[in-house]
């Protein structure tokens, strides 16, 4: 059964109604050419002005109607992870800001499995009106390569809106493993390639790349776990049943500060505020390694510009709010919105980079 928010009646696009409204003005144009023998130049001239005025005026009427009547009912906040991700708790509070911004609620849904690929499907299969939005990272990007059959392009299947911040990943165990540093867990890899594991968010997830992109640099082998999200996958480590996971640090931070897990190494060319006392995976052993992850809100491509500006300038004054900033930064993300076009600037960037560093790594989607 599809979801109720997906069923509701809505509004023709603006570019749709303004075509229509147009198409009699276009007639009137022919009607003022055949006579043009009984007018003069001058006459003509004012003629063609006072339609392109008319027809400009309907433009901005029309994009006001747009953005008037945005948004309509519930809006849907799509994350393709399960719950308990990095990606899950900046929708949630991220969502929860709009839904003040925007006067209207905002549901978070969480649609986990392959690596993102059927929650991003299911945004991208969405009516193109601005009520569902994605909240993915840059697992989107490295997808592209990875992921070939996952039914989709992502520049051509959603919309940028903006970017919502950046954060390192963490290098975790289960605080009874026996591994107390970078050192000593490089060491057990080399010692029995293929026998430690690492757990991921799914094929094709930031967390599988940037564990394979470690095992490149370090020239070790591990064995990959995927779940269905970074929530389970860290689940899974307290558990025993994967040896270690390279985790954004917004998922485990809570985890590190209760002492359940122990940190080895930050991802970050620096260290980080949020975890001072952890060393860069670079400085611990690994050196040239770095990697930080991006997380950013989407929708439906064809969604019409007025809806995808609404829905910006919302996130961007959540975004930049003291108290959206203060839940982040203290999870360990940084925010840094965007304009829909730096963000999809971005994107197009971040999909050759990580093309790039997947085919020179020779990272393989089975690792």
């Amino acid at each position: 059964m599809r979801s109720a928010l997906t069923e509701l009646p809505i509004a023709p696009a603006p570019s749709t109604a303004i075509f229509f409204l147009c198409m009699p003005l276009f007639s009137f144009r022919r009607h003022c050419s055949a006579r043009r023998e009984y007018h003069s130049a001058r006459q003509t001239e004012e003629d063609s002005m006072n339609l392109g005025q008319l027809c400009a005026a309907l433009v901005l009427a029309m994009t006001m109607q747009a953005q008037a009547v945005y948004p309509e009912r519930p809006i849907r906040v799509i994350v393709p992870f399960a719950p308990g991700g990095t990606a899950d708790l900046v929708a949630r509070i991220l969502g929860d800001a709009l839904s003040r911004e925007l006067a209207q609620q905002v549901v978070v849904d969480n649609r986990g499995g392959a690596g993102g690929a059927v929650g991003t499907q299911l945004a991208a299969r969405a009516i193109p009106d601005g009520h569902t939005l994605l909240l993915h990272n840059v697992g989107l990007a490295v997808s592209e390569t990875l992921q070939p059959d996952r039914g989709y392009e992502a520049l051509k299947a959603l919309a940028p809106v903006t970017l919502a911040g950046n954060t390192p990943s963490v290098l975790v165990v289960n605080v009874n493993a026996p591994f107390r540093s970078v050192a000593d867990w490089l060491a057990a890899a080399r010692r029995a390639p293929g026998k430690v594991s690492f757990g991921s968010a799914g094929t094709g997830s930031s967390t599988h790349l940037s564990m394979s992109y470690l095992q490149s640099v370090a020239k070790i082998e591990l064995l990959h776990v995927p779940y269905k999200g970074g929530g389970p996958a860290v689940q899974a480590l307290m558990g025993g049943e994967v040896n270690c996971v390279l985790s954004p640090v917004p998922t485990v931070s809570g985890h590190l500060k209760a002492g359940r897990l122990r940190a080895l190494g930050v991802s970050s060319a620096k260290r980080v505020p949020a975890l001072p006392d952890v060393p860069t995976i670079a400085e611990a052993g690994v050196p040239g390694f770095a990697f930080e992850a991006w997380y950013g809100l989407f929708t439906t491509a064809g969604t019409p510009k007025p809806v995808i500006q609404r829905i910006n300038a919302a996130a961007r004054k959540a975004l930049e709010s003291a108290e959206v900033s203060r839940k982040l930064e203290a999870a360990g993300l940084d925010p840094e919105p965007t304009s829909p076009e730096a963000f999809e600037k971005l994107l197009r960037s971040e999909i050759e980079k990580w093309r790039k560093v997947v085919t020179e790594s020779g990272i393989a989607t089975t690792r």
